[in-house]
């Protein structure tokens, strides 16, 4: 019994992590996407010192989602595969995003532009991991010289 209590209290943990499409099994596919957002909620929470969207459940994870970004757009709903959620979504009060310089008062205007990025509701306006690397915030922090090779 306290395995099971132990395995069950990881999930919760973890939940706060997935992305949107693994709330409801909005999409068909597993993409690279769903990490990137996971990284967005871990910058996040370095950025504040506290987790991002700590759902109790999925239908409240998705209500802290929506509460930071808005109401997704027609588009990213017709998407969904999962009736329920998209119903859900679709029946929801219109919410308007929160600006993340509000969200986040005092943070890095441009680490603010990348979290923006990483957390976007629909995977396919996420960045690829080699995007994200590209983005301004990180221009000067990286030292080529220190980073190992391989020959050919």
């Amino acid at each position: 019994m306290l395995a099971w209590s132990f395995l069950s209290q990881d999930y919760v943990a973890t939940r706060w992590y997935r992305a949107p499409e693994l709330c409801g099994s909005f999409f068909s596919k597993y993409t690279p996407a769903i990490d990137i957002w996971s990284i967005g909620c871990i910058f996040a929470e370095m950025l504040t010192g506290r987790p991002l969207f700590p759902g109790k459940n999925v239908v409240h994870q998705l209500d802290l989602m929506t509460d930071l970004l808005g109401t997704p757009s027609a588009e990213s709903i017709s998407r969904i595969r999962n009736e329920k959620a998209r119903r859900y979504l679709g029946n929801m009060k219109k919410k308007h995003p929160i600006p993340f310089s509000q969200k986040f008062p005092g943070v890095d205007p441009m680490a603010l532009h990348l979290l923006e990025r990483l957390l976007a509701f629909d995977p396919t306006d996420r960045p690829t991991a080699a995007e994200a690397l590209a983005d301004p915030y990180f221009t000067g922090l990286a030292n080529s010289e220190l980073e190992p090779t391989t020959q050919p």
